[in-house]
C-alpha cells in the first residue's frame, strides 16, 4: 500500500536459525527496488501493486542475502509450484506478510533444507482451528502458557508452513493440515513436527520420507514467525 512503512524484524528471524543459515529481513527501500528481466517475466502485466510490492521485496532481499554467499545477480524466478528457485547449490526460503518480508537460505551440504513463514499475529478461532489442528493439537492448545489457545493456534499454523516450505523441495510430495501434527515447547520456543503421511502429485498416498523435521518460533505483536533447519543428517537415506 503506498506510503506503508515495512517494519524490520531481523533480530526475530535470526534466532529462528542457526549458523550456517544466513537470514535478511527486507529493508524499506527493497520493497521498491529493481527486478531483473527473468524475475519480471514471472509477473503478470496485470499484477495488482500489492502484488508487484512483495514480490519485489522477496527478490531483493533475496539477491542481497545471496551475495554474502558470494552470489552475485542470480534471478530468482518462481518454479511451476510457484516457490523460488535457488542457485545450484543454495536452499532457501522467503516469506511475505503485510509490510514484513524476509528470507533464509544456506549452501547446501550440512544443510539440507529450511522453511520460513511469516503471519499476522492474530488469533484463529473456531472452525479454521479445527481445519488447522489436530485432535491432539487442540487438546494441547488450552494448557500452554502466555498466551491464548487461539493465538497457540496461529502458530501452530506458522509452523505447519515452515515445515512445507522446507518439506516440499526435498521430497516432491504434498502436505494437508493434519498431514503433520507440531509439538511445542514453549519453554525454548521450539517445536517437532511430525510427518503423519503425505501425498503423492496424483492426490495418492505417498511415503512421508522425511518423519521429523524440527524448529523454532517467535512473535511480536504484530506478526509470529517458524523457521525449520533439517540437516544433512536428518535425510532419510543419511549414513
Amino acid at each position: 500500500m503506498p506510503g506503508m512503512v515495512p517494519v524490520l524484524c531481523g533480530p526475530l528471524i535470526e534466532s529462528l536459525f542457526s549458523d550456517p543459515v544466513i537470514t535478511l529481513a527486507a529493508t524499506p527501500e527493497m520493497w521498491s527496488g529493481t527486478l531483473l528481466p527473468e524475475e519480471e517475466g514471472c509477473l503478470s502485466p496485470r499484477a495488482v501493486p500489492k502484488r508487484r510490492r512483495e514480490f519485489t521485496a522477496g527478490r531483493v532481499c533475496a539477491r542481497t542475502a545471496l551475495l554474502r554467499l558470494g552470489v552475485r545477480d542470480f534471478p530468482i524466478v518462481a518454479g511451476p509450484d510457484r516457490a523460488p528457485v535457488w542457485p545450484p547449490g543454495v536452499v532457501g526460503s522467503l516469506s511475505h506478510c503485510g509490510d514484513y518480508c524476509g528470507v533464509a537460505l544456506a549452501r547446501r551440504g550440512a544443510i539440507a533444507g529450511v522453511g520460513l513463514d511469516v503471519e499476522r499475529a492474530r488469533p484463529l478461532q473456531g472452525r479454521v482451528v479445527e481445519i488447522i489442528c489436530t485432535e491432539a493439537e487442540r487438546r494441547k492448545l488450552d494448557a500452554l502458557p502466555d498466551l491464548s489457545s487461539g493465538l497457540w493456534a496461529m502458530i501452530v499454523f506458522s509452523a505447519k508452513e515452515s515445515t512445507y516450505k522446507c518439506y516440499h523441495p526435498l521430497m516432491k510430495t504434498f502436505l494437508d493440515f493434519h498431514d503433520v501434527e507440531i509439538d511445542l515447547t514453549p519453554e525454548d520456543s521450539s517445536f517437532t513436527a511430525r510427518v503423519l503421511k503425505a501425498r503423492g502429485t496424483d492426490g495418492g498416498p505417498a511415503a512421508p520420507g522425511i518423519r521429523t523435521l524440527r524448529g523454532r518460533f517467535a512473535w511480536n505483536n504484530a506478526y509470529v514467525f517458524a523457521g525449520v533447519t533439517l540437516t544433512a543428517p536428518e535425510l532419510p537415506d543419511a549414513g
